[in-house]
């Protein structure tokens, strides 16, 4: 090796490293969205099972679709937003909300197609939807080096295999612990260090 590609596999290493170092900082999220998509989930859950009891399991599709579809509207208007004040490296940044946008997609496809074309069985839709979810949280972990966001997906993922074996209210039960402990309470959490931040400059 030459002594001008040693100085570059320093420098590209020193540039990994750099990235590394300030993608510790990408946490400080005011966790808003984590928050917002989680009451999104839970009333998703609520409303479909007042409809099941009242017998109008037909209008299923449009209340996902609703539910859903402000989920979006509050990405699109939440990423402008974040555009204008972003804190951590930038490419750290563009990976995570990548991966997150890939998994919420992949999340909209399985429910919606999936359900629609009944090759998912609706019973253990949300066993399908935490799985995939886990993903986000695993690689949102380890990018950031935190090990308590990586061992979130490790819940998901266990109560995802519960939830494959069980229906009705403890299937229900347990879906409503899952979001709140793995996602909502999670974004109160990241909204405490974005708070923390701020008051630190």
């Amino acid at each position: 090796m030459t002594e001008q590609d040693s100085r570059e596999a320093k420098e590209q290493l020193a540039f990994i490293k750099s990235i590394m170092d300030d993608s510790q900082k990408v946490l400080a999220d005011n966790g808003t969205a984590f928050i917002v998509w989680g009451v999104l989930i839970l009333l998703a859950g609520f409303s479909s099972y007042l409809l099941e009891q009242l017998q109008l399991s037909h209008f299923l599709g449009w209340l996902y679709l609703l539910i859903v579809g402000l989920g979006w509207i509050y990405n699109a208007i939440y990423d402008r937003k974040a555009d204008k004040c972003t804190i951590g490296n930038p490419i750290t940044i563009k990976i995570i909300s990548s991966i997150w946008v890939a998994v919420l997609l992949s999340m909209t496809i399985l429910g919606f197609v999936g359900g629609y074309s009944d090759t998912i069985n609706m019973e253990h839709m949300s066993a399908v939807m935490f799985t995939v979810l886990g993903i986000a949280y695993y690689l949102q972990g380890v990018i950031t080096g935190k090990p308590w966001v990586r061992n979130l997906a490790f819940g998901w993922w266990g109560g995802s295999i519960v939830l494959f074996f069980i229906t009705g209210i403890w299937a229900g039960l347990l879906f409503v612990l899952m979001m709140i402990g793995l996602q909502i309470i999670p974004g109160f959490i990241f909204k405490r260090q974005w708070k923390a931040h701020f008051s630190q400059d």
